[in-house]
């Protein structure tokens, strides 16, 4: 039982304004093989950026997507382009509201044909979740789950977020090993308490049960685990990004 790759998103993002290919190295020196929605290496000489990103032992774990591109044929089309051309297999779509069962319905309709597209041009198609689609349920259902029945398996997977489903009150290992065959990637986040919102922290310095969902990630074939931190704490994103890594070392999960 492989265990999955080790991304990297957003943590570093301030040094890497600075100096995007030093801190690119940094992340690779660490132990990070690859970065979740790396859209500078779409400028300029895209080829040869991601010839020296791959060089340096990174991957684009994913490209990013927008509901406006879901919808708009044209600009879909160019989604697909930018992701061939950084050479990832996944387009992820990062947000949306699931307060209403009808709403949840119509995005299904729209995930399914966007998925399809997707689908015929070698891509996977991925939806990534917050706490909402847990707290928000409809006759004993969770937003995701009726997301999940409505949408083709094959046209859309589901990127799921161990933190935002802890914060949501479920049990993030259950919900992996129920969603077997849909999940791809996981992020793994941390929260230092339950009691006040957005309370973040380094992986593996929380209340989130980081073991057990990595665990539970192995056993699901999950090939990619992103560490992510939406807003620092006490260190700087490098210094975040590198506890992270050794404290999952520590821990002996990343054999």
């Amino acid at each position: 039982m492989s265990r999955p790759k080790l991304g990297l998103i957003e943590i570093v993002r301030e040094e890497a304004k600075q100096d995007f290919w030093g801190t690119m190295q940094r992340v690779a020196e660490i132990g990070y093989e690859g970065i979740e929605g790396a859209g500078e290496l779409l400028n300029g000489d895209v080829e040869a950026n991601v010839e020296r990103f791959r060089g340096l032992g990174l991957q684009v774990a994913t490209h990013s997507v927008n509901k406006e591109q879901l919808r708009d044929e044209k600009q879909l089309d160019q989604v697909i382009r930018e992701a061939h051309a950084l050479q990832t297999k996944d387009v992820t779509f990062w947000w949306d509201v699931v307060d209403n069962r009808e709403q949840l319905l119509r995005d299904a309709e729209l995930y399914n044909k966007a998925g399809a597209r997707l689908t015929s041009e070698g891509l996977r198609f991925c939806y990534h979740n917050h706490a909402h689609e847990f707290t928000y349920t409809f006759n004993g259902l969770y937003s995701l789950d009726i997301l999940a029945e409505h949408t083709d398996p094959k046209h859309l997977y589901f990127r799921m977020d161990v933190a935002w489903i802890t914060i949501g009150g479920a049990d993030p290992a259950h919900i992996l090993r129920k969603m077997a065959g849909r999940v791809p990637a996981i992020h793994l986040k941390d929260v230092y308490t339950l009691d006040e919102e957005r309370k973040w922290t380094a992986v593996g310095t929380g209340v989130v049960k980081i073991k057990e969902s990595i665990e539970a990630a192995k056993d699901i074939g999950v090939e990619w685990m992103t560490v992510e931190q939406d807003e620092l704490r006490n260190l700087t994103g490098i210094e975040t990004a590198t506890v992270s890594y050794l404290n999952l070392k520590e821990m002996g999960l990343l054999r």
